[in-house]
């Protein structure tokens, strides 16, 4: 039937932890590298520094939260790979990353990370 304006407010008590205590430990990490890209690469931040703040303080949550923490289309792996996207949680992504430049190289030969 859809939704409605009622006179009394609807009380949902899902015994739910705080965001912080359920978000698991690679998935906060996802989220600070993603932030962290942003800001060196690109110059801006996409996330509150208090939310990554307290990201950073994430520990072993005992209920952790399951599927994508929130709506961040490239943060759901199905659409990852759909785009072809690496994250900037995956280490030496730039290893991996085509972008049809030709890659340049240190005096060890070892590929520069841009």
């Amino acid at each position: 039937m859809g939704y409605g304006m009622q006179q009394k407010d609807i009380e949902v008590d899902e015994d739910l932890p705080s965001f912080f205590d359920a978000i698991r430990l690679s998935q906060a990490d996802e989220i600070i590298a993603e932030e962290e890209n942003m800001q060196t690469n690109y110059g801006f931040q996409i996330q509150d520094p208090d939310t990554i703040e307290e990201l950073e303080k994430v520990e072993y949550p005992e209920f952790a939260m399951q599927g994508t923490p929130w709506y961040s289309i490239l943060s759901n792996s199905l659409y990852a790979m759909e785009f072809n996207y690496i994250g900037a949680n995956i280490t030496e992504r730039e290893k991996l990353i085509e972008d049809g430049k030709d890659d340049e190289l240190d005096d060890d030969e070892e590929m520069i990370p841009e």
